[in-house]
């Protein structure tokens, strides 16, 4: 009987043990037979990590933080988290470490640096690892990944009141800065500029009327120019029909004729060597006498210089001509009214 009872005690202390042993391996998050992955994770420093926490991808409990340590050489933060699944890191693979919710554990979470470009990544390249690829008893990671912790809310807290604390410096040399006086000084300085508006707009109407008075001047300058130039139109048009003028081709006839006769002179005397000087004489005083015909033609004395001078006179002895030829072709048709023959 006692034999039996010593063998019941022993079976239930036996059965005790293994239950307190398979409890704290699952407390740990020992799995026997299953994937276990480790990754190395180095960053400045975990906040409020812990060993336990879960580790998350997109959002998807993956495994766990299994070791924190602190380095050697003090430079940096070394977590081990153990992943229970395979899975294809991004190539620009990083660990973010932050709280689950507001009042939660934290976690660690596995992203992509292209997604959190202003998060300040520990960047694994530029500090080489000094303590080697492995932690005390624990096998070599298959990744070494930077990371970064996000504030902790005393951390924010003491940065809130840091932050108060400028806000109330600068306040202060606000209000130092910006007495009454200066108050004052920036209500003249408005003033000043209300003014000046005042004054350029009134200078910019009075440039307006001015460029108005000059646009009316010009146009009356264009009036102008355009009158004269219909004149000059008219002047061409007038000399012009002086030139056609059939007076004007006689009197160039005329002279042409004169000049004939000078020629005609001249012939003569070249062939008479007899009397030269006589002929020489009498030459002088034609040449004289062309002379005063013809200074007195350009004065406009007598009827051919009048004729050459005034056009009206011109144009009177035009119309008495063509008068006259009426009359000779009504005395031509109708000789009865001008002569009358009676013989008793």
């Amino acid at each position: 009987m006692n034999r039996g009872k010593e063998l019941l005690v022993g079976v239930v202390i036996l059965a005790a043990t293994v239950v307190g042993v398979a409890g704290t391996l699952w407390l740990q998050g020992s799995s026997f037979g299953q994937l276990r992955i480790p990754v190395d994770v180095r960053l400045e420093s975990v906040g409020q990590l812990a060993e336990g926490n879960a580790v998350i991808y997109r959002g998807v409990p993956i495994g766990q933080v299994t070791r924190i340590e602190v380095e050697p050489g003090g430079q940096a933060v070394r977590v081990r988290l153990m992943l229970s699944q395979a899975i294809n890191l991004p190539e620009d693979a990083a660990v973010v470490l932050g709280p689950e919710s507001i009042f939660g554990a934290w976690q660690a979470e596995i992203v992509s640096r292209s997604s959190y470009p202003r998060f300040d990544f520990f960047d694994v390249r530029s500090h080489p690892d000094d303590t080697g690829s492995e932690l005390a008893g624990q096998t070599p990671p298959t990744a070494l990944l930077g990371g970064y912790a996000l504030p902790e809310l005393s951390r924010l807290t003491a940065s809130a009141e840091e932050i108060s604390v400028n806000l109330a410096d600068l306040t202060a040399r606000l209000e130092l800065a910006f007495n009454q006086e200066t108050a004052d000084n920036l209500a003249r300085a408005i003033g000043n500029i209300e003014d000046i508006t005042e004054e350029v707009r009134t200078l910019v109407v009075q440039q307006a009327e001015v460029a108005n008075r000059l646009t009316s001047n010009a146009d009356s300058a264009l009036g102008e120019i355009q009158s004269a130039a219909v004149a000059a139109r008219y002047s061409f048009e007038r000399i012009d029909g002086i030139l056609q003028d059939q007076q004007l081709d006689s009197i160039v006839s005329n002279l042409a004729s004169a000049s004939g006769d000078l020629r005609l002179v001249m012939s003569e005397l070249t062939d008479t060597t007899g009397g030269l000087g006589g002929t020489f004489g009498r030459a002088d005083s034609a040449f004289a006498r062309i002379d005063r015909m013809t200074a007195r033609l350009e004065a406009g004395e007598g009827a051919l210089g009048r004729l050459l001078v005034d056009e009206t006179l011109a144009v009177r002895a035009e119309e008495v001509l063509a008068q006259l030829d009426l009359l000779l072709a009504d005395f031509r048709a109708n000789p009865g009214k001008y002569v009358r023959l009676s013989i008793f």
